[in-house]
């Protein structure tokens, strides 16, 4: 086997694609993390090592705040650099959409990476607006209103002009136009009203279908200039402040963006000669994110750089507005999933491994005389690579036969066993022999599907990757150490969950989808973490509770003066009490139902004193407990906790 090296890991991950310049490899071999390009990278491992022997115990959700940061303030450069090209005259506003993770702290983080440079947070519903309304106080500081509306919604939304913020309550639907005309005289405040468009065009990848002429969301034209004439016959054409429009989520080509930017800025400009009080232009969401660093059209990629997206979208405004001498407006974006996609990785380790066994060079002797055992034997035999195919398609048939020989009665459990056994042994013969053809038979593909290995992880897919579930959204995935040697598995991953959905089994690859990941060997003395990477975005607020396994411990790493890092917060995960609340099961309930259990028992004989004062105290600690598996070594004992050590940095 040639030497295996560190680059060659980058590589096998394509962590220098997907990693943004944020995720690289360290002479340890160990992924490390740089959220800031002037200071030393952070060791991964080293993090996580740390909060073990604080007693956290994996799965652990990270989260770098100054990656986030860095992503903040390169949107922005992107745009300063289209606005100085083009000598554009109006000015940019990073906008926050709070449903892309609504967790406080991130939210905190998101608004402190704006670092003066203004950061406007949107809101989709009354819970994100009253979340936002106590934490949005930077002075003028744009707050979007956008989704489904009620009275109550919009007047809050009206109101909170008084706090010194600057909402834009955008109609969504035609119906929310009342709405805030009756809040607006109630309240006394003028509302700067936002119109969201439904345009024609639409964007390209998975959430394509997002935007268009059925859409969930906005108006149609003939519906905006209704608007318009409602408003101008009360004398309210001045509220109109805004266009706002939506092309989709993760949009992969930059030809979709310029076709749909040609079409909102033309809009825009028939809306400034109706309403000459209007002055932002929002573009919505839709800058991407290369998940799998192919920098291509396919759906988890991107084939354009932030700096292209900046420029098309002010160019195309600026083309549009100039053609018919109207000032340029103030651009807005909602680039919620490129801001905030990169900063959060989820670290599992690896609790047991179900592994292809090597062929032996000899069978076990035969369990019977049958005829059909002898045959699947000769062909185990006299394999070669000459005949390989033909065995392949052989055993392929005897297969189904030994099935119906089982169901039939003419095959006992020992001969299927023997037969199962050695079938696997003789496709992982003949799938080595395939790695030395010039030209591989197509029906040898299945032999993927049949001979890997499946690593159990310590998390839930549906708690907190429940994107790769239900759309089956693509994520890095790779180990976070032992990088120095080469992985020598091909797996797949299964989460803890009773549900055979759980699990990953579809990984990044140049321009596709590869069915498996390669990974190391699992030694049970020694833990195996995996990282799962690029999960800021949704997957937290979209995780649910399958077989009620909760939140994940979630850590936030910062970089103090000296460009040290330290964990500045440590969020524990769902107790088993807390999930079981969710699903109203009360501790009271429970510790009553489990007494008189236990009462019952002792009076029946069937459990002494003791052990029902042991039972009970177990029960109590459990409930108290993390909802995922607590590492154990092989002898039993729990992994020793000590003080906390400082977190390593890479190189």
């Amino acid at each position: 086997m040639e030497q295996w090296t560190i680059q060659k890991s980058a590589e096998q991950y394509r962590i220098d694609g997907w990693g943004a310049g944020f995720f690289s490899i360290n002479e340890a071999g160990n992924v490390a993390v740089t959220p800031e390009r002037e200071h030393a990278p952070i060791d991964l491992c080293g993090v996580v090592d740390d909060l073990v022997r604080r007693g956290i115990k994996p799965p652990h959700l990270i989260r770098f705040n100054g990656i986030l940061k860095q992503r903040a303030h390169g949107i922005y450069d992107a745009f300063d650099k289209a606005i100085a090209e083009f000598d554009y005259k109006g000015k940019y506003i990073l906008t926050y959409p709070v449903k892309v993770n609504q967790q406080r702290q991130v939210v905190e983080a998101v608004r402190r990476a704006g670092n003066g440079r203004g950061m406007g947070l949107e809101v989709g519903s009354k819970p994100e607006l009253l979340a936002v309304l106590s934490m949005h106080d930077a002075p003028k500081g744009l707050l979007l209103c956008n989704g489904y509306k009620d009275y109550q919604f919009i007047e809050l939304a009206l109101m909170a002009s008084k706090l010194g913020l600057r909402p834009i309550v955008t109609v969504e639907q035609f119906y929310e136009l009342d709405t805030i005309i009756r809040a607006s005289e109630a309240t006394g405040v003028t509302p700067e009203i936002g119109l969201r468009m439904n345009p024609t065009s639409r964007g390209a990848g998975r959430w394509a279908s997002s935007a268009g002429e059925n859409a969930k969301f906005g108006l149609a034209l003939y519906e905006i200039v209704e608007a318009i004439k409602q408003l101008k016959s009360r004398g309210m054409e001045s509220c109109v402040k805004l266009l706002h429009f939506h092309m989709g989520s993760q949009i992969t080509s930059i030809n979709a963006i310029k076709k749909v930017m040609k079409e909102a800025a033309r809009v825009y400009t028939e809306l400034r000669r109706l309403c000459p009080s209007i002055e932002f232009l929002d573009v919505g969401g839709g800058l991407g994110v290369d998940y799998d660093g192919s920098c291509t059209n396919f759906e988890s990629s991107m084939n354009y750089t932030t700096d292209q997206y900046a420029r098309d979208v002010v160019w195309e405004i600026a083309t549009a507005c100039d053609e018919l001498s109207i000032p340029h407006p103030t651009i807005v974006s909602e680039s919620g999933r490129a801001l905030t996609a990169h900063h959060a990785v989820l670290v599992t380790e690896v609790m047991d491994v179900a592994e292809v066994p090597e062929p032996p060079a000899v069978l076990d002797p035969l369990p019977s005389d049958d005829d059909k055992l002898k045959e699947l034997a000769t062909l185990y035999r006299d394999l070669s690579l000459k005949n390989c195919h033909e065995v392949f398609s052989d055993a392929l048939s005897l297969r189904e036969e030994f099935l119906q020989l089982f169901i039939q009665g003419s095959m006992t459990l020992e001969e299927r066993a023997y037969a199962e056994r050695t079938l696997r042994h003789l496709f992982t013969r003949i799938n080595l022999l395939k790695s030395t053809m010039k030209h591989v038979p197509e029906d040898f593909e299945a032999l993927e599907g049949m001979l890997k290995d499946t690593y159990f992880c310590n998390f839930s897919v549906f708690q907190s990757m429940l994107d790769h579930w239900a759309i089956e959204q693509l994520f890095p995935i790779m180990p976070i150490h032992r990088l120095t040697t080469q992985p020598t598995r091909k797996a797949i991953i299964a989460d803890l969950t009773c549900d055979s959905d759980g699990k990953i089994d579809k990984f990044i690859d140049l321009k596709g989808v590869q069915r498996f990941i390669d990974l190391h060997p699992f030694r049970p003395d020694q833990p195996y973490y995996i990282g799962m990477f690029l999960v800021g975005a949704y997957q937290e607020c979209l995780g649910n509770l399958h077989n009620l396994f909760g939140d994940t411990n979630v850590v936030h790493v910062e970089l103090d003066e000296r460009g040290a890092p330290r964990i500045t917060s440590i969020v524990e995960g769902d107790t088993i009490k807390e999930v079981l609340g969710y699903v109203q099961y009360t501790p009271e309930d429970l510790l009553h139902g489990v007494h008189t259990q236990l009462d019952r028992a002792v009076h029946h004989g069937s459990m002494s004193p003791e052990d029902s004062a042991k039972f009970m105290q177990r029960y109590k600690e459990s409930l108290s407990g993390y909802t995922y598996l607590l590492w154990e070594s092989p002898n039993g004992a729990s992994t020793p906790y000590s003080e906390p050590i400082k977190i390593a940095q890479a190189g």
